[in-house]
């Protein structure tokens, strides 16, 4: 039975491992990030910003949970669209999220010490970073990072050369994608 639940919690370990590089190199730094320096960047959000200075802690913890859950939810709805396989539907309802995880990001961090005032919330902030941290400090999580990234680099230099148009480098990956699949469906 112990072995049956280590290896059920191993393959759990490199599901969280995989979502977790996934969000981070893909959704984090692709698109989410550029998203956020842009709404950093506006100046409706600096008055907003100095607004909220003066705000009620109460009604931040109430703002930022309620926009946090409704961001979770709407990741929950886009992965069930995938699962689904519809994966059109899913990449819209993901790709909408990404602007309101961004708000909802920054007001975390421009209301940060008014939030950890309440002890709850700076408790479960904490167990967070720490799972993450204990995550990235797994030998999978270390294995998968540096094969996703050997991955990226060989994709970059054999597909993605940039001299070459979009449409050029869509057909060079069909050409070697049919070749692959061609092998493969012939065994």
């Amino acid at each position: 039975m112990d072995k049956f639940l280590n290896t059920i919690t191993h393959y759990l370990l490199i599901l969280a491992v995989l979502a977790y590089i996934f969000y981070e190199e893909l959704v984090w730094v692709r698109f989410a990030q550029p998203i956020v320096r842009y709404i950093q960047s506006l100046n409706v959000l600096k008055r907003l910003e100095a607004y909220l200075q003066d705000v009620n802690g109460e009604v931040i913890l109430f703002v930022f949970v309620t926009l946090f859950i409704a961001v979770e939810l709407q990741g929950v709805y886009a992965g069930a669209l995938l699962f689904k396989g519809e994966v059109f539907l899913w990449a819209v309802v993901y790709s909408g999220k990404i602007p309101f995880a961004a708000f909802t990001f920054w007001l975390f961090r421009v209301t940060k010490p008014k939030l950890m005032a309440f002890g709850w919330f700076e408790v479960s902030y904490k167990w967070l970073m720490r799972g993450i941290d204990r995550l990235k400090s797994t030998e999978i999580y270390k294995v998968i990072k540096i094969k996703s990234a050997e991955m990226k680099a060989y994709i970059k230099k054999n597909y993605l050369q940039e001299d070459d148009s979009m449409r050029d480098r869509v057909k060079k990956i069909y050409r070697r994608l049919k070749i692959r699949v061609g092998a493969i469906l012939k065994k």
